[in-house]
């Protein structure tokens, strides 16, 4: 029954940050991809024909630097009790899912 009530949220709900309850090194590993994805479409843009801003200015090691501190504060913030309860539950339930679809 949880598992149909978890369905009729529909798919634009928006789920509880799952990542806090990941080990420390998958977090780690998850915003170095993002750090590298977001920086790299960002310099791309700033360095093209456009902007034209040089690869090696300044700025670009203050943005990221700055993303870096963003994602690293995203990722580590604590969830309250509650909250990691229900990650913990919907990660239960996902992995149900996913049992039930392999039978």
């Amino acid at each position: 029954m949880r598992q149909w009530n978890y369905l009729s949220l529909g798919p634009s709900y928006i789920r509880v940050n799952q990542s806090a309850i990941r080990p420390k090194c998958q977090q780690e590993t998850e915003i170095k991809n993002q750090h590298k994805d977001i920086y790299s479409k960002v310099e791309n843009h700033l360095t093209g024909y456009l902007h034209r801003i040089p690869r090696n200015n300044a700025i670009f090691k203050q943005y990221s630097d700055h993303l870096l501190d963003y994602l690293n504060q995203s990722y580590f913030t604590l969830l309250s009790y509650k909250d990691q309860l229900i990650s913990l539950e919907r990660a239960e339930l996902l992995n149900q899912f996913d049992e039930q679809l392999k039978r």
